[in-house]
């Protein structure tokens, strides 16, 4: 009963503190305001030019059902070099070039290579990506079951290469979910690592250990608050997102995004103790966890897909706590997905939430 109290008083402290209302929900909503009002025309059509060097009935067909794909117009090409070069320079986004003998191979030896080439430097390319990958998968569907008789090399202005396709979402449906996760994380990270420093500056954590009051109780109420906080700080954000920018999430996937929430607060408020060890002002605690959340939140994936990062980075990254959890949180809110799909992601969440809180155990003291 008395961590109940402790948890409620919490709350109430929260909630009149105007300061830290601000960092927990006025914050991140700025950003989803301001990013939604700065991208909401990245779904306006997108031009995609089309060389088509077959001219057969099969390459004609392609091109008449991709006039047909929504959020694109198609804009035929007879010069593929100087329409190569206009992606280089960025003038064209997307070029799409269908082979000679189309007909031919996909009857003889398929898949017939089609090859897109896109502007990498505009962010929201791969939206144009991943409709095209979809046309490329349902024409396959349609010519035979198997084997499989298209394919689609996607290449980056001037490169020799494929690269992935980031899925059939907008800028903000991809920012949305990030923002949600980014806005509990900074705030349980910082704010909780303040919050004791303040505590420690007033010597109040001296004066509740000469109370009956027990360490553990005063962390549970602590963790228990933040984590109601975390929960109504989500659905906040990601209501404004739903309602103003029309970002959608079925409402069925909430109790799974609560859980992930609540796994990925956990972690974020053991980061927040064992900042709060470490900081002796309330200054050392703002900026040594600004030291921590900063670097996590332009690395995982909050504002921009993590494909064209070096591997080495990409390989430290998925073993961080933020990346794994934005990629369980998107799949869930975006696809309808299930969390317990990605056990590998779901165990070093897990795995976080455990080191964390035993490294939290070992550095935080009271004095």
């Amino acid at each position: 009963m008395i961590v109940y109290h402790l948890a409620l008083a919490n709350m109430k402290m929260i909630v009149r503190d105007r300061q830290a209302l601000f960092w927990a929900l006025a914050f991140p909503l700025m950003f989803v305001l301001v990013f939604g009002l700065f991208f909401r025309d990245v779904d306006s059509p997108q031009t995609i030019a089309v060389i088509d060097n077959a001219g057969d009935e099969m390459s004609r067909g392609l091109v008449r059902n991709l006039s047909e794909l929504g959020g694109l117009v198609v804009e035929m090409r007879d010069d593929e070099e100087e329409a190569r070069r206009q992606v280089e320079d960025g003038d064209l986004g997307h070029l799409l070039v269908i082979p000679e003998d189309l007909a031919r191979t996909v009857a003889d030896s398929p898949p017939a290579r089609l090859t897109l080439v896109y502007d990498e430097s505009n962010t929201f390319g791969g939206i144009v990506v991943g409709a095209v990958s979809s046309f490329v998968d349902g024409a396959n569907l349609e010519l035979a079951q198997a084997p499989l008789r298209l394919a689609l090399d996607v290449r980056g202005a001037g490169e020799s290469g494929e690269s992935g396709s980031s899925g059939e979402t907008s800028y903000i449906d991809f920012l949305l979910p990030g923002l949600a996760v980014w806005g509990v994380m900074s705030f349980s990270v910082i704010g909780l690592a303040t919050t004791i420093a303040v505590y420690r500056e007033k010597r109040i954590l001296i004066r509740i250990q000469s109370t009956p009051l027990k360490v553990r109780v005063f962390v549970v109420a602590q963790v228990l608050a933040s984590l109601l906080l975390s929960i109504v700080q989500a659905a906040i954000i990601l209501a404004v997102g739903m309602a103003i920018f029309g970002v959608s999430i079925p409402l069925s996937q909430a109790p799974q995004l609560c859980v992930l929430i609540l796994m990925g607060n956990l972690v974020f408020l053991n980061l927040g103790f064992i900042v709060g060890a470490f900081s002796k002002t309330v200054a050392a605690a703002s900026g040594l966890g600004n030291a921590v959340s900063l670097p996590l939140m332009f690395l995982s994936g909050v504002f921009f897909p993590t494909d064209n990062l070096p591997t080495v980075l990409l390989f430290v990254i998925e073993y961080l706590p933020l990346a794994p959890l934005l990629e369980m949180f998107r799949s869930v809110a975006l696809d309808s997905g299930a969390f317990w799909d990605y056990p590998t992601q779901l165990a070093i969440v897990a795995g976080w939430v455990v080191l964390s809180a035993a490294v939290a155990m070992r550095t935080f003291r009271f004095r």
